[in-house]
């Protein structure tokens, strides 16, 4: 019983820290520039070659104003950038 109560919240505290992440996240261009930045750093290719395609779906769905599309392409490419 114990281990199915920290199980649930483990599930739960992973899917609210993605909610607050994306939250955090501006979708503009400015936003968008700083990320080009941060992109163009990765050294990793794979995680780079990700990150970019990432990065071009954000700028599709900020041109087709859907927020919430860019945000999470926008968080996606971040990730590329966190050492895994």
């Amino acid at each position: 019983m114990l281990k199915k109560m920290l199980a649930a919240a483990a599930i739960s505290a992973v899917c609210v820290s993605t909610a607050f992440a994306q939250a955090d996240i501006v979708c503009d261009q400015s936003g968008m520039t700083k990320l080009e930045t941060d992109v163009g750093q990765i050294t990793d290719s794979g995680k780079k070659e990700m990150a970019q395609k990432e990065l071009a779906m954000a700028k599709e769905a900020l041109a087709a104003n859907d927020q919430e599309k860019c945000k999470t392409h926008m968080e996606n490419a971040m990730k590329g950038k966190d050492p895994m």
